[in-house]
C-alpha cells in the first residue's frame, strides 16, 4: 500500500503562467520505496512532450524514491531541483510518480495519500516545463508575476526590453500568450464541472482551497488577457 503518505494541504501560491501550484506542507516518510514494474518496455517518443509521463524503468524510480524519501517539502523541492540540474529528471520520473499514484487508486488508499502524490506529480510537471520552456513562455511567467492592470507601464518596458535584445520575437510572445488563452478557454468547462462536484463537500478547509484555486484561476485569465492587450498593441 501507500499509506505512509502523510496528509497533505494545498494553497495558492503567487501568479505564474502555470497558475497556481500546490504545495503540501507535512513530511515525507524517508523509508518509503517504490520499485519499477518488471514487465514494462521503454517506448519512448522523440517527439512526445517533455511534460507526458513516459514509461519508468529503474532508475527513474530511484531518482522518484530520492525526491520523496528526504523529508518535508522543502527537501523535496531541492531533490527536484538537484534531478533537473543534474539531467536525472526526466519525463520517465513522472512517469514513476503516475505509476505509483495509479497503484495506489487501485488499492483504494486514503485521499491525503492520493493528495501527496499529486503534489508531487505537479511540481514535477511545472520543472519539466520551465526546462523545456522557450523564452517566450520564460518570459511570461516573469510577466504574471506583475499586475499589467497597476504596472503596465513596467510589463511594457519588459517586452519592449526583450525585442530590443532580441530575446523573444513578437510573433512568438503573442503566439505563446494566445495559445495559453486558449488552453484555459478549452478547460472552462471541465472546471466548472469540478467547481460545482467540489462545492458539495462538508469540509470547511476543501471549500477554502476551492475558492483559493477558483480566485487564482480567475486572475491568471485576467493578467493573461491584458498582456495579450498591450503585446498586440506594440
Amino acid at each position: 500500500g501507500c499509506s505512509l503518505f502523510p496528509q497533505t494541504h494545498t494553497r495558492a501560491r503567487n501568479m505564474s503562467a502555470t497558475v497556481a501550484a500546490a504545495r503540501p506542507s507535512s513530511r515525507f516518510p524517508s523509508s518509503r520505496r517504490f520499485n519499477a514494474p518488471r514487465t514494462r518496455t521503454r517506448g519512448r517518443s522523440v517527439v512526445r512532450r517533455v511534460t507526458q509521463p513516459d514509461e519508468p524503468q529503474p532508475d527513474d524510480f530511484v531518482t522518484f524514491n530520492a525526491i520523496v524519501g528526504g523529508g518535508d517539502w522543502s527537501v523535496v523541492q531541492a531533490q527536484v531541483r538537484e534531478a533537473a540540474v543534474s539531467g536525472r529528471l526526466t519525463p520517465g520520473v513522472l512517469g514513476a510518480a503516475y505509476s505509483v499514484y495509479e497503484k495506489c487508486k487501485e488499492t483504494a488508499e486514503a485521499p491525503e495519500v492520493l493528495k501527496t502524490l499529486e503534489n508531487v506529480i505537479l511540481l514535477l510537471t511545472q520543472t519539466l516545463q520551465q526546462l523545456d520552456a522557450t523564452p517566450a513562455v520564460r518570459l511570461i511567467d516573469e510577466l504574471m508575476t506583475i499586475d499589467p492592470f497597476v504596472e503596465g507601464a513596467r510589463v511594457k518596458a519588459a517586452v519592449d526590453d526583450a525585442y530590443a535584445k532580441g530575446s523573444v520575437a513578437p510573433d512568438d510572445l503573442k503566439g505563446s500568450l494566445q495559445m495559453m488563452l486558449d488552453g484555459m478557454a478549452e478547460q472552462d468547462e471541465a472546471w466548472e464541472k469540478h467547481v460545482a462536484q467540489a462545492s458539495q463537500t462538508s469540509s470547511k478547509e476543501e471549500f477554502e482551497q476551492l475558492l483559493a484555486h477558483a480566485s487564482g484561476r480567475m486572475e491568471a485569465q485576467r493578467r493573461l488577457t491584458q498582456l495579450k492587450a498591450i503585446c498586440d498593441a506594440q
